[in-house]
């Protein structure tokens, strides 16, 4: 009985809060902005507003298009009844089991695809094939990401998964990440759709839901609403799983306290979307694939990370895997001519580098450990935020300096990588160096990245892409840092990255000048002033 009761709770939660989280994060990307914003309560009076208008339908339409609201509407009221949002142990086997869930979330995307080919638009049609095409590239995500979860939790259900002591094991955060990035794109969110769009062409989501009005919109919004809280319950249960309460053993005060958690969960993670929202763009539609590929490629390591961890029993060192993967990442922005692009490869592998000293927390004396939580935060404040935040607003005021050309071509530019990244491991292999053999990795990391800065100011041609090759010889030197000596004092930490930012700042604001004096930014043509 206190099941039943439990699973009835959870769904009138879910379906009174869902339009409350909506508004959230329109309040909250508009206090981001500096605007006052609308009600975070909005979205109740247009729900009601929408409910009492009269319907338009197409005379073309057949019973799909008025069948298709409410098959969405019953589809995520039946995630938020099987899948553990507040309570624990609500449903049987079969119902939560994640190939169930998957299937689930594909029948209100085909439905909802059905019904924005069903009017014979123009944008429902352009939209439906976007959806599909999304569809196809998220699914097998979503598979790899359950499927590792139920690999390390022995669990095929999302309830048993949850209440596994195993479920929030540290190899698994690359998974939780992984399913961050498919939440994203299932809900329409940035950067793969924008809710709020009134531009046709950049539609996906909402290019589905033109044909519809009254009652039928106000249904598939309802229902848009709810997706959005529980993917961002689901979330958060998989971070801390022990916010959830027992559906057999709960009392007055744990009905409480699960419900107060579940709202707290829901502003945080309204607010941390809302914040995503106001720093990220939409990606354009052919660039999708590329984030897909990223979602993929983070579920594939974690996968992998889990396998070796449980069957081969191969402790990871994650400090070591965070510095190779800042050094992928270095490579990979050697091909890239695009600025926004360079930097943001450069922000990722600056993100790899906080989570460097992460990992090397668990492995210092307690002396230092805080020092190494300090060197992470200003490391994501300055070099994954300020410094790719400054050089662009210095690039942006002139649109030639977004285009960074190179004495190589992209696919010469990946092999001159791989030809450093080869020589550099070969070279440290037959090298050894007394009291760091265990940081070998970082050892390897450090010197790849500086080798690697040092190449990229030599065949770049462009002024600002020089200026990051700068910034990765200072993030090799960091990484030696960390091998070398564990960690810095606060104030010598606090100056380092005070200097980064500010050698980021003078150089992209000189760059900016030279290019607006001379006309040019190519190192090629600036060495014609020599003469």
């Amino acid at each position: 009985m206190n099941q039943i009761i439990a699973i009835l709770i959870q769904i009138i939660f879910v379906l009174i809060i869902a339009p409350f989280a909506s508004g959230l994060v329109r309040f909250f990307k508009a206090r981001l902005q500096g605007r006052k914003g609308a009600s975070p309560f909005l979205p109740y009076i247009t729900l009601a507003t929408l409910l009492r208008k009269e319907m338009v339908i197409s005379e073309t339409t057949s019973w799909i298009f008025r069948v298709v609201p409410f098959v969405v509407l019953s589809s995520v009221i039946f995630l938020s009844a099987v899948i553990p949002l507040i309570f624990s142990g609500i449903s049987n086997v079969f119902m939560s089991d994640f190939l169930v869930i998957a299937g689930i979330l594909s029948i209100g995307s085909i439905f909802l695809v059905l019904g924005g080919l069903d009017a014979g638009s123009a944008f429902g049609g352009m939209g439906s094939s976007r959806e599909m095409t999304i569809s196809a590239l998220l699914e097998p995500v979503i598979i790899m990401i359950f499927a590792t979860v139920s690999f390390v939790t022995k669990e095929f259900t999302i309830d048993g998964m949850l209440t596994s002591p195993t479920v929030f094991a540290p190899y698994l955060i690359l998974t939780i990440i992984a399913l961050i990035l498919v939440a994203l794109a299932e809900n329409a969110r940035y950067p793969v759709d924008n809710p709020d769009t009134h531009l046709e062409l950049t539609m996906v989501h909402e290019a589905m839901l033109l044909e519809y009005s009254g009652k039928y919109l106000a249904l598939l919004e309802y229902a848009s609403s709810i997706k959005l809280v529980v993917f961002s319950l689901l979330i958060a249960n998989f971070i801390f799983p022990l916010t959830l309460v027992g559906a057999s053993s709960w009392g007055i005060g744990g009905l409480v306290i699960g419900l107060c958690l579940s709202l707290i969960k829901i502003i945080i993670a309204m607010f941390t979307l809302a914040f995503l929202e106001s720093i990220l763009v939409k990606m354009r539609f052919y660039r999708m694939s590329e984030y897909f590929s990223i979602a993929f490629v983070v579920a594939f390591l974690g996968m992998v990370i889990a396998l070796l961890t449980n069957i081969a029993g191969i402790i990871v060192q994650y400090h070591s895997l965070f510095a190779i993967f800042s050094v992928i990442c270095v490579a990979i922005l050697f091909g890239r001519v695009r600025l926004k692009a360079i930097l943001r490869y450069y922000a990722v592998s600056s993100l790899a580098l906080a989570g460097v000293a992460w990992g090397l927390i668990p492995l210092v004396p307690e002396a230092e450990k805080i020092n190494l939580w300090l060197f992470a935060i200003f490391t994501i404040i300055t070099k994954v935020w300020a410094v790719p935040y400054v050089i662009n607003r210095s690039s942006h005021a002139k649109k030639s300096l977004t285009n960074l050309p190179s004495f190589l071509r992209p696919g010469k530019s990946y092999f001159l990588a791989i030809i450093i990244l080869i020589a550099t491991y070969f070279i440290l292999e037959n090298i050894s160096i007394t009291g760091l053999e265990k940081w070998n990795a970082l050892i390897y990391a450090s010197v790849a990245l500086i080798v690697l800065g040092i190449a990229m100011m030599i065949i770049k041609r462009n002024v600002f892409s020089q200026i990051v090759g700068l910034l990765v010889i200072e993030n090799g030197i960091a990484v030696f840092v960390l091998a070398t000596i564990g960690s810095l004092p606060i104030v010598i930490e606090f100056g380092v990255f005070a200097v980064a930012v500010a050698t980021a700042y003078i150089l992209s604001i000189l760059s900016a000048q030279i290019g607006e004096l001379y006309g040019s930014i190519d190192t090629e043509d600036l060495c014609e002033l020599t003469e």
